[in-house]
């Protein structure tokens, strides 16, 4: 029987792959493509949730087949927010990349770093589709790792953007991502005391946070702003989430189901946690739809737009596609024989 050698990457290997906004916004596109179109096979994730202190913990299990890329594979990752109390990261796990003739994996890599890429890329299209002509400020909320890709991502796909405000309950967080974000950002970066600071009259706001607090009060954000939340909607208050004249997502199934299990959570103290606080908006479109010109994005100077992408595994593997490919090519990670 002939030997199966798997290729496995490490998160060292990953970022040595030097895979640029540019690039991953490519195939994260063509994922969000062959979504409108119908062409891939997904699941709403499914999950086990270990509370330790935290209800919000998860584990999901994430498959998908893309079939116009010619990609399949599986990622199985972890989101427990309170880890940076651990000084671990909040997102970690790997993704399983297979071959679609046989079935055989062919690479086991790394899925954290890759999880920050995809979903700055995803949220990055959503706020450039949504965005009005001239957007100069994002309002940052969130100043961790998905922070950090998604500052670098939304001012890429909006090079318009001429100033940052950022916001973290953490003062070092916000240090440290002015000071890197100088690197590739030329605009100017504020670090801001409070959340009113950061979010009143914003351009693009984009929340990168655990959800426990309801920050978007409606009378900040503005006529013409467009909002990103990779929490659901739980960073807006019902009256600020159901004040947008459009509500878009990645999926509606998954939207669906997210809003059906949000329904019974509560907080360690007891509150109702839904996943779109005042209930789940009617939902305009999906952001395979905006890309693909179905349906457009912005259509007036005043809407207020929200977009709450719940994570597409489409998205993971067609961006595994890439990083097993862009590996073979460099020479990158290692040989495990797995039979």
């Amino acid at each position: 029987m002939k030997a199966i050698d798997v290729l496995l990457l490490s998160r060292a290997d990953i970022l040595s792959l030097a895979l640029t906004p540019a690039d991953v916004v490519e195939v994260v596109t063509l994922a969000l493509q062959e979504h409108a179109a119908g062409t891939v096979e997904m699941h709403p994730k499914i999950g086990v949730h270990p509370t330790g202190t935290d209800p919000a913990n998860f584990i999901h299990a994430m498959p998908a087949y893309l079939h116009k890329l010619n990609a399949c594979g599986l990622k199985w990752v972890a989101g427990f927010a309170k880890n940076y109390q651990r000084d671990l990261p909040n997102v970690s796990g790997i993704q399983v990349y297979n071959d679609t003739e046989t079935g055989i994996p062919l690479a086991i890599m790394d899925c954290g770093y890759l999880t920050g890429l995809r979903t700055a890329a995803v949220s990055a299209i959503a706020a450039r589709e949504g965005a009005r002509r001239g957007a100069e400020t994002l309002a940052l909320v969130g100043c961790g790792f998905e922070g950090t890709m998604h500052l670098r991502f939304i001012t890429h796909e909006i090079p318009a953007i001429r100033q940052v405000r950022l916001r973290d309950i953490r003062p070092q967080a916000m240090a440290q991502l002015k000071e890197t974000a100088s690197e590739y950002f030329s605009g100017d970066i504020q670090v801001c005391p409070d959340d009113g600071t950061c979010l009143v009259g914003a351009d693009v706001i984009s929340t990168c946070t655990n959800g426990e607090d309801q920050l978007i009060q409606a009378q900040w954000f503005k006529p013409g702003a467009v909002a990103v939340g990779i929490e659901g909607g739980c960073a807006f208050t019902a009256e600020a989430l159901h004040s947008a004249d459009k509500f878009i997502v990645d999926d509606i199934p998954l939207a669906e189901y997210f809003d059906k299990i949000g329904r019974d959570r509560v907080t360690e103290d007891g509150r109702p946690d839904p996943e779109f606080p005042g209930g789940m908006p009617e939902v305009y479109a999906t952001i395979g739809e905006l890309v693909t010109g179905r349906k457009k994005g912005r259509e007036h100077a005043d809407e207020r737009i929200v977009a709450t992408p719940i994570g597409m595994s489409i998205c993971d593997i067609a961006l595994a596609h890439l990083a097993y490919e862009t590996a073979i090519k460099k020479g990158c990670g290692q040989i495990f024989r797995l039979a």
